[in-house]
């Protein structure tokens, strides 16, 4: 049992962790996560400062899978595990996307919408997930704590983010990307396990 974010991760809540020292806390980060950001002298994400990427409501971007990891272990949670996050989109009847099996351009932010960047997180209530979660197909991709590969080179990266097509925001679609990549189609959410 685990509880997962209804929304990913958005700039105000990002920032709140920058200003609670979340880059220079290595309490938050991982051994690996630690070199990274030193060794790049990383204090933000990559974006952060780019007013087509920054508005309050909009998922953050630009952010490492090293930095949603901090992020999550300053908030008291985790990143979700790939089939954790796709049990969260599809519900139990194997659904293609969040609201249903028939793709709708009117339910989520991906190239057929023609929008061109992110959108505020709430803006598809007509796409939410049979568990009421928003932006699980288009938006983002986002990041997840499984390995894509036996070698760890790659993290799975799920959602499908808004400058791709419907295919790629189906639920079961898979991606991935190098841990260090800070892209801005590329954001997370968080969840918590449930302890019986």
């Amino acid at each position: 049992p685990f509880y997962i974010d209804l929304y990913p991760v958005t700039n105000s809540q990002y920032a709140e962790f920058m200003k609670a020292g979340g880059y220079s806390d290595d309490k938050y980060w991982s051994d690996e996560g630690k070199k990274w950001r030193v060794k790049n002298n990383i204090t933000e994400p990559q974006y952060w400062n780019d007013i087509r990427w920054n508005p309050p409501k909009y998922p953050v971007v630009g952010i490492s899978y090293y930095e949603a990891e901090a992020y999550a272990n300053w908030a008291g949670k985790k990143l979700p595990t790939e089939k954790e996050w796709e049990k969260a989109a599809r519900g139990t009847d194997g659904r293609e996307y969040p609201w249903g099996n028939e793709f709708d351009q009117e339910k989520c932010n991906t190239a057929e919408s023609g929008i061109r960047g992110t959108t505020r997180v709430t803006r598809y209530p007509n796409g939410i997930s049979p568990y009421g979660c928003y932006d699980m197909a288009g938006n983002i991709w986002e990041w997840t704590d499984s390995w894509y590969d036996k070698e760890e080179e790659y993290k799975v990266l799920r959602g499908g983010p808004w400058n791709s097509y419907q295919s790629l925001a189906r639920c079961a679609n898979r991606n991935r990307n190098n841990p260090v990549n800070r892209n801005y189609d590329l954001g997370f959410r968080c969840a918590r396990t449930i302890t019986l």
